[in-house]
């Protein structure tokens, strides 16, 4: 008779880490550099865009920089979060429309908080639990998220330039501190 052994791919339950905080939160001053770290999802990219372009509008903005990290399935390292801070005053990280591309772009932005540069992660709809139960995995529970509805990558330029006006003000206030709200949530 043969014998199957079953393999539990469990830790033990370990403390979430304690040492991770949110970037101070301000007034931007005009000049500001922004920071959109692309995940290569489809139609991301335009919409981040879309986001910042109304962000330049009310901010003044004197940069606005894509960081194509070439991958939705990895986190940034330290080494590339410490050379982003170093050109960066905000941080939007997205888009999170999957498991793995949603945890990894938190990842994204907690990496950025943690080099001391205001951060918020832009994910769809579905992955708003996934993301909040990450959150409190990596380190920081209750960190926002500003929420567009899923899928975006079937979304023309039309609707996504509705999402990119619906959803500013949550993610203005993600990255001065003026909102409190967890997430903030684009109607569909």
């Amino acid at each position: 008779m043969s014998t199957i052994d079953i393999m539990v791919p469990e830790l033990p339950e370990a403390p979430p880490p304690t040492d991770l905080r949110m970037a101070p939160r301000t007034a931007v001053a005009p000049g500001a550099r922004l920071t959109l770290i692309d995940n290569g999802k489809p139609r991301g990219r335009q919409l981040l865009e879309m986001i910042a372009a109304r962000l330049d509008e009310r901010l003044d903005l004197g940069a606005v920089t894509v960081y194509e990290k070439g991958s939705a399935s990895r986190v940034i390292d330290q080494d590339e979060a410490r050379s982003l801070a170093e050109s960066s005053d905000l941080v939007i990280a997205g888009l999170g429309d999957c498991g793995a591309c949603s945890a990894c772009s938190l990842g994204d932005a907690l990496r950025m908080e943690g080099a001391g540069v205001p951060s918020t992660v832009l994910i769809s709809d579905v992955f708003v639990g996934h993301v909040a139960s990450f959150a409190v995995t990596m380190g920081l529970p209750g960190y926002h998220a500003s929420v567009v509805p899923h899928p975006v990558s079937s979304k023309d330029d039309e609707q996504l330039s509705a999402f990119a006006d619906a959803v500013l003000d949550q993610v203005l206030g993600q990255l001065t501190g003026a909102d409190d709200q967890e997430f903030a949530s684009v109607p569909a």
